[in-house]
């Protein structure tokens, strides 16, 4: 039995998902820490994408290439992932995909992040800029515009929807204070 694990980090845009991952990381350097959004960046330079442009789609298939391998590598690797998951459907269809690839156990970090810190986080974010903007940003590449309650009517929608986390088929769910105490991964 190679008893891999997938801790899938699940939290709305700016709840501090890839911070803590790089803290944990660094905390647990055993851990192989694979990112949609790194790998979005590697492929195309950014990762605010035309939903058209099929970019999505192959940084998906480019992570599941990598959880395979990693797999295929040795017994008991520990994955941190780093990938969108917004909608309940969306996590159920990944963890049967993770669990094809070989993951034993897959636990969600799921985010408990307070608003007001999403809302800072969220417009820090490289490439990531308020419609009222626009115009002192006009020609810059790599930039997506929002509206300014764009991270409330995303904290409010993603925490709507992750009422049902603990039916979306992961071995166990652990929430995460992104400013506490790092929670170490066994």
């Amino acid at each position: 039995m190679k008893n891999n694990t997938v801790y899938l980090l699940i939290g709305q845009r700016g709840a501090g998902k890839s911070h803590y991952a790089g803290r944990l990381k660094e905390r647990q350097p055993e851990l192989e820490l694979i990112s949609r959004d790194e790998i979005l960046i590697r492929l195309f330079g950014t990762t605010s994408l035309c939903s058209y442009t099929g970019g999505h789609f192959h940084a998906s298939n480019e992570v599941f290439q990598e959880i395979e391998k990693t797999f295929s590598d040795s017994n008991e690797k520990k994955v941190l992932l780093d990938f969108w998951t917004g909608f309940s459907n969306e996590r159920w269809s990944l963890v049967q995909k993770l669990r094809q690839l070989g993951a034993e156990r897959i636990i969600a970090l799921y985010f408990m992040t307070p608003l007001p810190l999403v809302e800072k986080w969220f417009w820090s974010k490289p490439g990531i800029a308020r419609m009222s903007e626009m115009r002192s940003k006009n020609g810059e590449k790599g930039v997506a515009f929002y509206s300014d309650t764009a991270p409330a009517h995303d904290f409010q929608l993603f925490h709507q929807e992750a009422q049902k986390i603990d039916r979306d088929g992961f071995d166990e769910v652990i929430r995460i204070d992104p400013q506490g105490e790092l929670v170490l991964l066994t």
